[in-house]
């Protein structure tokens, strides 16, 4: 799989059930943003839902990428 590490973690909070806003504030992206690396991936991959994108690729983006569950705390950086 040749994802970045946005689309990795884009694909798990899409195989998370997220909407696109819903992606696009846990990242601190734009919805268009989302919009348009989703139609990228749907087309790269020759799929044509995101239901079909996430049995595709879910697994293996989160065996890759760590992320937060919602509503989890970032670490802040002690070194300020």
């Amino acid at each position: 799989m040749d994802l970045t590490p946005r689309e990795r973690m884009i694909v798990v909070l899409l195989t998370k059930g997220y909407t696109d806003a819903a992606i696009a504030a846990e990242l601190d992206l734009s919805v268009r943003t989302i919009a348009y690396t989703l139609s990228s991936l749907l087309e790269r991959y020759g799929v044509s839902t995101r239901f079909q994108l996430g049995l595709r690729l879910g697994a293996e983006a989160a065996k890759d990428t760590e992320l937060e569950e919602p509503g989890e705390d970032k670490p802040e950086d002690e070194s300020r």
